[in-house]
């Protein structure tokens, strides 16, 4: 209590100025409207800007946990997005060949993966053992040639492209149905080679080459693709041309998978022969 007194005794002069100053601001403001309204807009001011800085801080010491909550609440949305399921439907067509009395059955499937810049390129796709996708069966899109199942999961298929040096296509001349084999030597992904056409054969640019239907594989008349150029080799007992395929294998998005579902009759038949 000494210690007030003795603090107000000594700054008494300064204490009764800022009393009186106080008083006489009060005062002015008070009775002249010009200063009272500039001193409340002025205010005003102060107090906006100082709301803001301490909204600012405020909301800027509680961002973490506002993202966390963000990241937690979009995990659950994306939980229920179809999206999150894995898609195994058994969507499936049937085609009759009325000619040979075959019938296939279609299996529609995503492209998962795949390459065109290697020697030997594949593609895995979203379909498996469980739709019915078997080793050895045709792969195409729409009516144009993809590869073939070579390693099958329950859900998943990889698939050998005809880009690749073990893909060997029987094919044939649609004009006249002459029998040949196509190949893909490498190097460019949009072209491949017709092997082993025979001499009496004329080639023209833009013939089309389909599937032959020699094996079980790949339906008859599926499109490989248009002879772009050719060679004609006097002193050997084939000619050769280029084909263009029909698929562009950098822009694959769906396939389909091809059933042959007398596969087994067809595969019986052979082995009751061989066994004979």
């Amino acid at each position: 209590m000494r210690n007030l007194y003795v603090f107000l005794r000594k700054h008494y002069f300064i204490l009764v100025f800022l009393l009186l100053e106080t008083v006489s601001l009060v005062l002015f403001f008070n009775f002249n409207e010009f200063q009272d309204t500039a001193i409340y807009n002025i205010s005003s001011t102060l107090t906006g800007i100082i709301n803001t800085t301490f909204r600012n801080i405020s909301e800027y010491f509680s961002l973490r946990k506002t993202n966390q909550t963000l990241v937690e609440e979009m995990a659950k949305l994306h939980s229920r997005l179809p999206d999150a399921y894995y898609k195994s439907d058994a969507y499936s067509f049937y085609r009759n060949d009325t000619v040979y009395q075959l019938q296939y059955r279609y299996i529609s499937a995503k492209v998962i993966s795949n390459s065109t810049n290697k020697r030997n390129n594949f593609l895995m796709i979203s379909k498996g053992s469980l739709q019915g996708v078997k080793n050895h069966m045709g792969v195409i899109i729409g009516n144009r040639i993809v590869g073939q199942v070579v390693s099958v999961s329950p859900h998943f298929s990889w698939i050998m492209s005809m880009l690749n040096k073990d893909s060997k296509i029987s094919g044939k001349f649609k004009k006249n149905n002459q029998l040949v084999n196509v190949e893909w030597l490498g190097g460019n992904y949009r072209n491949g080679i017709v092997k082993e056409i025979p001499k009496h054969v004329e080639i023209r640019k833009n013939d089309t080459i389909i599937t032959s239907g020699n094996s079980d594989i790949f339906p008859e008349g599926i499109l490989i693709g248009t002879i772009s150029d050719f060679t004609v080799s006097p002193d050997e007992n084939f000619n050769y041309g280029v084909v263009q395929f029909s698929t562009d294998f950098n822009s694959l998005g769906y396939v389909e998978v091809v059933v042959d579902l007398m596969r087994k009759e067809k595969e019986d038949i052979k082995a009751s022969f061989k066994s004979q």
